[in-house]
């Protein structure tokens, strides 16, 4: 038997007054099945989080293929994750988070930003708001990809889970991930809708899953929760299979190289990785004949990986010093992600007892909008949202009263501006370079400048208005264009929805890392990534549900070889050799 340990991590930012010492207090020891020395598995599996933990379920449940689980972070069912009024503890969370900063971004006034990433099984599942939306058709449409259109996608994503609203077109109620809508509501729920209305002219959106109308209007979201519980990929998928005999996991395991051997072509054939820390204990997982990796770290982790093991762009391993595998140009690229900033007021003093709840509400502008505000009946305590989480998460620690008022987050939707990962050093223990390059097209700042005028023509609505008393964030003085913008640049934050980096598309020419066929990586065989990453161009969604759907997705094509695309035009990533 193996303790599963989480080590430190270089370049991880420690949250404000946590010491050394109460990290370590804080972590939670989880005892779990060591990879057994000799043996080989027909899949491993590197990162338990959303994909991960599908894929888990999915391949070992008839008994025949045997699967390891690497995971970084530690066991899955922390009673703060759990309940969904422990997000304000989860971001920067010492044990449950990676603690993920970007490099200075220029175009925000030069800041860091921070990057929330489950470090559990169940990943960001297991530590996100639990939004659940698909996005619209267009934006898979737009995807191009054989397979890939809203008619493929959608039966993945019906078939995936159970839905409170029970079945339909558009919802299932057979599938492992639960669904449910919003058990709390507020009388300022109804007053923003109203406001809305009059404000904007939105029409009252009943249902932003149903794909039979326009995304733009307002209503509820739906979570990603269970009798008002978090019902993440761990609880829904791994946590049911953890007792398979043909199924083992380790927690606290960083995997620090993917192994390759070349003959006449490159394939992957196991993985290196450490228990405890840099000064741990190393391991080495084998695959049997015929075996596959499936690499399900996340956006920000994959390339890094990759990079680590030979495989990215030719230039930056040279730089590097990494002798190369396989030159693969697109890994690292396209990273996309949704800015956001916000708008808050405080409450009339004698309207106090109105708030507080976190049930988080969307209002759009088009047809297939450009931007999602959500809506807190909760004063932000910072104009950077996730900040504004945190320090509400201090103040519930130390039982001081959160102040009331109202906040509308406000995000870029479909942005147009993409970063890049890459590697700060070669040691696996640093995190990942990450330069988000927000606002590189100037058209997603000026989507939240307009955001901003816009949650403040809603606020002047009287059905909101009559219970408000005095603009918070940006302040009544912030009104010239000018000022607007750099109130943007000074708070944008993530909004939490890393895709792109490893994008799957047709052919290594278009710039593409994995073949959207198989999700099989060109150039190198029995290598497949299954992730958020893969995702060619970002939806106006929160990415949980389309990381749920593109792993069943896989999970269908290895197990029962239900081919992604029928029609020709997308090739088989496995056969693409260097």
């Amino acid at each position: 038997m193996l303790a599963g340990q989480t080590s430190s991590l270089r370049g991880a930012r420690r949250p404000p007054g946590v010491t050394s010492a109460s990290i370590s207090a804080a972590g939670r020891t989880a005892v779990v099945v060591k990879a057994s020395a000799g043996q080989k598995y027909d899949y491993i599996i590197v990162g338990g989080g959303t994909a991960g933990c599908v894929l888990a379920n999915r391949l070992t449940a008839d008994g025949s293929k045997k699967v390891l689980v690497l995971e970084a972070g530690g066991m899955g069912g922390d009673m703060t994750s759990v309940v969904p009024a422990g997000l304000t503890r989860l971001f920067q969370h010492p044990t449950l988070d990676w603690n993920l900063f970007s490099t200075k971004q220029q175009e925000l006034a030069n800041r860091e930003v921070y990057l929330a990433r489950g470090k559990t099984l169940g990943g960001s599942s297991a530590t996100n708001p639990t939004l659940y939306l698909r996005g619209s058709p267009a934006d898979y449409d737009s995807w191009g990809l054989p397979g890939w259109s809203s008619k493929d996608v959608l039966p993945w994503f019906v078939s995936g889970e159970t839905n409170s609203k029970g079945p339909s077109k558009y919802h299932g109620d057979g599938g492992a991930m639960k669904v449910e809508s919003p058990r709390y509501y507020n009388e300022l729920h109804g007053a923003f809708f109203e406001a809305a209305a009059a404000a904007a002219g939105l029409p009252h959106n009943p249902d932003f899953n149903t794909w039979n109308r326009p995304q733009a209007g307002f209503g509820d979201f739906q979570v990603t929760q269970w009798n008002g519980r978090r019902a993440d990929a761990f609880a829904a998928h791994l946590k049911p299979a953890m007792g398979r005999p043909n199924l083992q996991v380790v927690t606290g395991a960083r995997t620090t190289k993917l192994a390759t051997e070349k003959g006449s072509a490159v394939r992957a054939v196991g993985v290196e990785y450490t228990i405890g820390g840099p000064s741990g204990s190393r391991q080495t997982a084998e695959l049997a004949p015929g075996g596959e990796l499936l690499l399900c770290s996340g956006t920000a982790a994959n390339p890094q990986l990759l990079m680590l093991s030979g495989i990215g762009p030719a230039q930056q391993l040279a730089e590097a010093g990494i002798p190369m595998v396989a030159d693969a140009a697109g890994v690292g690229q396209n990273l996309q992600d949704h800015p956001a900033t916000l708008w808050a007021s405080q409450m009339k003093p004698e309207l106090e007892h109105i708030a507080v709840t976190s049930e988080l509400l969307t209002d759009g502008d088009s047809s297939d909008p450009d931007l999602q505000i959500r809506f807190v009946p909760g004063y932000a305590l910072d104009p950077d949202a996730i900040q504004s989480y945190i320090k509400v998460g201090q103040l519930r620690s130390t039982k001081q009263k959160w102040p009331t008022g109202v906040t509308m987050q406000l995000l870029t939707a479909r942005p147009k501006s993409s970063g890049t990962v890459g590697l700060r050093s070669t040691d696996p223990f640093d995190l990942p370079k990450v330069d988000l390059d927000y606002f590189a097209d100037e058209a997603d700042l000026q989507t939240l400048v307009a955001g901003v005028k816009t949650a403040r023509r809603i606020a002047e609505q009287s059905p909101l208005g009559r219970y408000l008393s005095q603009e918070g964030w940006p302040g009544a003085s912030v009104t010239s264009d000018t000022d607007l913008e750099a109130y943007v640049r000074k708070t944008a934050c993530s909004g939490n929805a890393l895709t792109g980096t490893c994008r799957m598309g047709l052919a290594p020419s278009d710039g593409s890392v994995v073949s959207a066929a198989d999700f099989g990586l060109w150039g190198v065989s029995g290598l497949r990534v299954i992730d958020a990453s893969v995702v060619p161009t970002i939806p106006g969604a929160q990415t949980g549900a389309v990381t749920f759907m593109l792993a069943e997705r896989a999970a269908a094509l290895l197990t029962k070889g239900t081919p992604i695309a029928t029609a020709k035009g997308a090739a088989a990533g496995q056969l693409a050799m260097v």
